[in-house]
């Protein structure tokens, strides 16, 4: 998905400028205007637990089919040593009901 910015100088320079780096800083600090993005729908990348890839890339991000005890679908993040597990839960649902079970 292309995203598309509009960027503004802070300052206009004068025509007949020779461009240097000590010219071009004195054009300030640009301000950068992103668009709005909303209704993205993002599709993680699908491995089973024997085909991720190596960990030790920070944040990285994926849908294991069978990362939940064997068989269940869950997601998980490269935390740089261990692919860590993100337990899917319960179905989306409108209400708040939820169940747990509370062991003492």
């Amino acid at each position: 998905m292309a995203i598309t910015c509009t960027v503004t100088p802070g300052t206009t320079m004068a025509t007949g400028i020779d461009l240097s780096a000590s010219n071009l800083n004195e054009l300030g600090n640009p301000t950068v205007v992103v668009p709005n993005i909303s209704e993205t729908s993002i599709t993680l990348e699908n491995f089973a637990v024997a085909n991720l890839p190596a960990n030790g890339t920070v944040g990285r991000l994926v849908f294991v089919t069978n990362g939940d005890g064997g068989s269940l679908p869950c997601i998980a993040v490269d935390n740089g040593t261990n692919w860590v597990r993100v337990n899917l839960g319960s179905a989306v649902s409108a209400t708040d009901v939820e169940d747990y079970i509370i062991s003492e």
